[in-house]
């Protein structure tokens, strides 16, 4: 931050305030990040805490300012640089007695170009914290405001700032699903007795949906039924006061019939052998259930051949007047591995012996992932018989095997390693 020659104190007042640099930011929106207002009194103090607050919004890589005076009035010229910023969805987590449009509203009070989302850096996520704090009090709520980021899954770049009340107790009394026809309203309501006498909270509330419902649906057929945002209002009853009424809207959808699969990519494993990992029929409902295990199923059959690495897109295309489902597979086999060494800790000499001795997939040989737990039912336990006898006359568990891989990408080999802890 720099700043140019201002004037000598004198009692000017704000005649303008002015910006160079903007390119996608509005004026008025930073002119309120500023806390400076048009005829007010100037202080070379509140325009040196000006240009720090915008500097703390994370909204500008440099900030500058000079001044302009005219008899007793003076303008204002910020020199800014626009910093490249990120934003993320804004997600009003538990404020049961108010809409979103209502929150968005008391937001847009501080924050005029406020929409919806915030900049993932700056001092803007404090802001809302103030004006939902500043709304509830206005409602006569005595709670506090806090925020976190979320992911939905580890590794993903998609987050979600969660703002959420606290101090105030909301467990969730009842339930309804309007819009359920083909799954009845009672299964999804006995589906989700978890959920109640729980905290509510929208977060929770639509990964609940997502996780634990949507296969209710996708197990009969119905690919693209949805759950709409839940719609939580405070109920207060003699057997639940202070409690949410809680309201979860699904559209079921069309039940989809299986038409067929299309495979590209496939070599090592032929259509006919990937479509009985399906387990699908032909006008039958689309077992959507079956279908999200497809590639775990995939994956180890290819393994099997050694192929570790294999990769499974599958994108559906839906006829909705046939009310049929194709799915497009596509299939990355990778390279194929074979076998390295086997790698024994823990054992005895005599048992690493027996163990060496039986075990058939040798180096060199087309690496199967199978293979470790067949040998363990087949095999091991024969060669541990003693040991377990020995351990259960001294009264101590049975030993514990842990089996283990590690591959080699340059040389395609894959170390396969067994281990006896105690």
């Amino acid at each position: 931050m720099t700043a140019s020659q201002a004037p000598a104190q004198q009692n000017f007042k704000i005649h303008k305030i002015e910006f160079e640099g903007l390119n996608s930011l509005s004026a008025d929106e930073i002119i309120t990040t500023t806390g400076l207002k048009i005829g007010e009194s100037f202080a070379l103090s509140a325009l040196d805490a000006a240009a720090q607050r915008l500097v703390n919004s994370g909204l500008f890589k440099n900030v500058a300012y000079r001044t302009r005076a005219s008899r007793n009035q003076i303008t204002i010229t910020f020199q800014v640089e626009e910093a490249k910023v990120t934003s993320s969805r804004v997600v009003f987590d538990n404020f049961i007695w108010f809409t979103d449009p209502e929150l968005i509203g008391a937001v847009q009070r501080d924050l005029p170009s406020f929409s919806g989302t915030a900049p993932d850096n700056g001092d803007t996520v404090e802001r809302i914290i103030k004006a939902l704090q500043r709304f509830l009090h206005e409602h006569k709520i005595e709670a506090t405001v806090t925020h976190m980021v979320s992911q939905d899954s580890p590794g993903s770049s998609i987050q979600e700032h969660i703002f959420t009340v606290n101090d105030v107790p909301m467990p969730i009394c009842s339930l309804h699903f309007p819009g359920a026809t083909n799954v009845k309203e009672e299964k999804l309501i006995e589906s989700s007795k978890t959920l109640r006498g729980n905290e509510y909270s929208r977060k929770f509330v639509s990964l609940f949906a997502a996780n634990n419902l949507l296969p209710l649906y996708r197990e009969l057929g119905q690919l693209k039924a949805a759950f709409s945002p839940p719609l939580p209002k405070p109920e207060a009853t003699a057997t639940c006061k202070s409690g949410v009424d809680l309201t979860i809207p699904v559209d079921e959808g069309y039940i989809y019939k299986w038409d067929r699969a299309e495979w590209t990519g496939n070599k090592a494993l032929t259509a006919q052998e990937l479509n009985a990992l399906l387990g699908m029929q032909a006008g039958q409902p689309a077992n959507g259930v079956k279908l999200d295990q497809t590639s775990t199923e995939i994956q180890k059959a290819y393994g099997r051949k050694g192929f570790l690495l294999v990769r499974v897109k599958s994108a559906p295309e839906f006829d909705e007047q046939a009310q049929n489902v194709v799915y497009r597979m596509d299939v990355v086999e990778g390279p194929q591995f074979r076998m390295g060494r086997l790698i024994t800790r823990g054992f005895s000499d005599v048992e690493t012996k027996q163990i060496n001795a039986r075990w058939e997939l040798k180096t060199g040989e087309i690496f199967d992932q199978g293979y470790s737990m067949e040998f363990s039912k087949k095999d091991l336990g024969e060669i541990l018989r003693d040991n377990v006898l020995q351990r259960r006359a001294q009264g101590k568990p049975a030993p514990n095997v842990k089996w283990g891989s590690k591959i080699d990408r340059q040389t395609l080999t894959a170390d396969v390693t067994l281990e006896l802890t105690n």
